[in-house]
């Protein structure tokens, strides 16, 4: 307005008063040039840009042409705290959820290395010996512990190695020294060490397996044991060599199944000129079940060997008939075929046990 008072002298300010200035609002601002169409509605959106928000966002887009701006302001705004709440909620369940399960895991660990370190001081007063405050509560641990029954097993395999696989012996502890059955059982062991030349092994307690240990030195081999730990000085594990007097190596065990599995293992044959055999003395229900159990791994093709090993059943004075005939009734029935066992050999006398092993493993006497 100065510029152009400057240039136009001639005009008299008080004769043409300047005239007030006009004030518009917004929506009723003169439309003029490109700025006047741009800003005409400020909350109108391209054709392309609604279309746009619409298919990606999945909602409207609000004119001010058909809605008061404040209130689809606020409508946006609530919509956005919403999701922005809900946002939040899952993040704070989630993470509840990830702490619950991070202090969760954390605590198992503890209960395991706890019990882990339990176990092992349990395990060490067993093996150092001596005075045992704590033996009730300790035992009670062992039984219960699996890896009381692998530290048995490794021991069971520690001392097969140091001796060697060979022929395994079952029988019954309750027969004297100098019954007919006893002195039958050593001559048998000393018999079948002389020909074989392979270590006997046994349970390594009295009566026939005592008979088994005796037969078995006589014969110049070594003689390993397996025993069941029956008294507090019998410490589970493998004994140190000083102190067997009568056994190359023994094993004591708490646990039926390692004793089992390590007698089993005794006897396997792992190449084609092993010389092994399970032989079946008289004895009792533990006699039996022994037998059994090897009778039923060869049935099932169990024995994890991919050699025959024969198994031969003692029958002094026609003490396995019973057994015999239980057989042969399983085998009436259909609950049994003789092909699956044909490992298995009667022998009434020991001349007749030393030739079948004689010719099964074609030795020449």
């Amino acid at each position: 307005r100065r510029l152009s008072l400057s240039h136009h002298h001639h005009r008299d300010r008080k004769s043409e008063p300047t005239p007030r200035r006009q004030t518009y609002r917004r929506a009723e601002r003169p439309s003029v040039g490109r700025r006047s169409k741009r800003h005409a509605n400020p909350c109108s959106l391209h054709p392309l840009k609604t279309d746009f928000i619409r298919r990606r966002c999945g909602c409207e887009v609000v004119s001010a042409k058909s809605s008061n701006m404040s209130e689809s302001i606020y409508t946006a705004a609530a919509a956005a705290a919403g999701a922005c709440a809900a946002l939040l909620a899952v993040g704070f369940v989630v993470e509840k959820r990830f702490a619950s399960a991070v202090a969760k895991a954390a605590k198992e660990v503890e209960a395991s290395a706890a019990d882990r370190a339990a176990q092992d001081m349990a395990l060490q007063s067993y093996y150092e010996g001596g005075l045992r405050p704590h033996r009730r509560n300790a035992d009670d641990l062992m039984m219960g512990s699996g890896r009381a029954l692998a530290q048995e097993l490794r021991g069971c395999f520690e001392g097969i190695n140091e001796v060697g696989r060979g022929v395994v012996y079952f029988g019954s502890a309750r027969f004297l020294p100098g019954s007919a059955l006893y002195e039958k059982g050593r001559a048998l062991a000393k018999d079948v060490a002389e020909l074989l030349k392979v270590p006997a092994w046994s349970g390594g307690g009295k009566g026939m397996m005592g008979a088994v240990t005796q037969g078995g030195k006589e014969g110049g081999q070594p003689v390993g044991a397996i025993r069941i730990s029956r008294e507090a000085s019998d410490v589970p594990g493998k004994a140190p060599p000083g102190n067997n007097p009568l056994h190359a190596t023994t094993v004591f065990c708490q646990f039926m199944a390692s004793r089992k599995m390590g007698l089993t293992d005794a006897g396997m044959r792992v190449k084609e000129t092993d010389r092994t055999a399970f032989v079946a003395l008289p004895g009792g229900i533990g006699t039996l079940d022994e037998t059994v159990e090897i009778l039923v791994l060869q049935q099932l093709n169990k024995l994890g060997t991919n050699y025959e090993v024969p198994v031969i059943l003692m029958n002094y004075q026609g003490y396995w008939d019973g057994f015999m005939k239980w057989l042969e009734s399983s085998e009436k029935f259909g609950a049994l075929k003789r092909a699956e066992i044909s490992a298995l050999k009667i022998c009434n006398t020991n001349e007749e046990a030393v030739k079948f092993l004689a010719e099964f493993y074609k030795i020449k006497q």
